[in-house]
């Protein structure tokens, strides 16, 4: 398709300001430019997300009747959680796949899967439609994330009536994080959660009895349910007494963690790469914790619980370093995937999708975009527009 790149006139910075997300507007993270796909390529993502979801529910499904976790070197106290709360299918609220390709012919293939904090939630739903709404050729947008996320608050009120509708949303303080739970936080109180955030820290975790934001005056607010822009791996590895308290609690149904901690497990690329050993859907790529496998073929190194583009390293065939990223994750175990093809335009920049999920069930695409292969914080959000 020709002229995929568009000029979007301007950027809707009204509205970003007045939901009080103006700090995204700083170093050229979003520029009037959007990217448009047709609608056979926008079902082939939905349909490459929809395989690859339930292939991971199968396998997680497997994973707890054997149990069989210790490939994924965690505590056993978080194998239980995990256990716990598939068991007792507590929903997953929100994730994004990274995909590549998908444009111009190029294969699809999934690079990982965000499925506990995912970024760029309120770019990709009211600033992504807000985009919609300027660039007046377009005929359609694959976007329903901010009403997905009212429905999914709605059905979890009317599922879980014997919870007290109260939720804290929390965060380490970062200002992108607490944007991003803020956000959440706002579509809960839509449907009649009474809400309320603070930073991690400030949060009183009691065993056997909740979780609690204290208050001016000696009260306290209990949380039924908590949304933690934190990761579990956080949890999981720098915090084992957050853990411990966190174990407690959720096991007695003193509190609801979104996402729950089974989804741990799929941010794992540990996690990805025996699912991708163990069946050969065309989305998945050659994956292995053993770097010899790749001898005379490009691939790429990650961290097990890498986020951000960090502690990413690009090999050619003769393992000589392409790209490389620095950060704070290189200390968690290491897998190699085969290097795949973004797509690239006519500019030399390349295009990584992101595919987001409410509750199971596609609900919103967006792009980065970056000028080198290896997608990080420096990339630019970019919209997309259907022909």
């Amino acid at each position: 398709m020709a002229g995929r790149q568009v000029d979007v006139v301007g950027i809707p910075e009204e509205i970003i300001k007045e939901r009080g997300f103006e700090f995204l507007l700083e170093d050229d993270y979003i520029v009037p430019e959007g990217i448009v796909l047709n609608q056979d390529e926008i079902n082939a993502f939905e349909k490459a997300h929809d395989e690859i979801y339930g292939l991971f529910q199968q396998e997680l499904g497997e994973l707890v009747i054997n149990g069989q976790f210790d490939f994924l070197g965690l505590p056993p106290k978080m194998v239980d959680l995990i256990i716990y709360s598939y068991s007792k299918k507590q929903k997953h609220l929100i994730g994004r796949f990274d995909f590549a390709g998908g444009i111009d012919g190029l294969p699809i293939k999934v690079l990982e899967f965000n499925a506990d904090t995912p970024t760029m939630v309120p770019e990709s739903s009211f600033i992504q439609d807000a985009f919609f709404d300027i660039y007046k050729p377009a005929r359609a947008q694959y976007n329903s994330l901010e009403r997905d996320l009212e429905v999914f608050f709605n059905h979890l009120l009317i599922t879980n009536s014997d919870n007290h509708p109260s939720l804290i949303a929390t965060s380490l303080g970062y200002q992108e994080d607490a944007a991003h739970a803020e956000f959440i936080m706002q579509q809960a109180a839509k449907e009649g959660f009474e809400v309320a955030y603070a930073d991690l820290p400030a949060l009183e975790f009691s065993p056997g009895e909740g979780v609690f934001l204290p208050l001016e005056g000696g009260e306290f607010v209990q949380a039924d349910y908590l949304y933690k822009m934190v990761p579990w791996e956080f949890i999981c590895f720098e915090e084992p007494e957050l853990l411990n308290i966190l174990h407690d609690l959720i096991m007695k149904d003193l509190v609801y963690v979104l996402n729950p901690p089974y989804t741990l497990v799929y941010q794992s690329k540990l996690f990805l790469d025996h699912v991708s050993r163990k069946y050969k859907l065309p989305y998945f790529l050659d994956s292995s914790r053993d770097q010899s496998m790749f001898r005379g073929r490009k691939h790429v190194e990650k961290s097990s619980f890498g986020r951000l583009g960090e502690n990413i390293t690009i090999f050619d065939e003769y393992h000589k370093i392409i790209e490389q990223t620095a950060g704070d994750f290189g200390h968690f175990d290491k897998v190699y995937q085969e290097f795949t093809n973004l797509y690239k335009d006519e500019y030399d920049e390349y295009y990584q999708l992101g595919f987001f999920n409410v509750d199971k069930r596609g609900s919103s695409i967006s792009f980065r975009r970056a000028d080198k292969l290896i997608i990080d914080d420096d990339a630019e959000f970019i919209p997309h527009f259907i022909s």
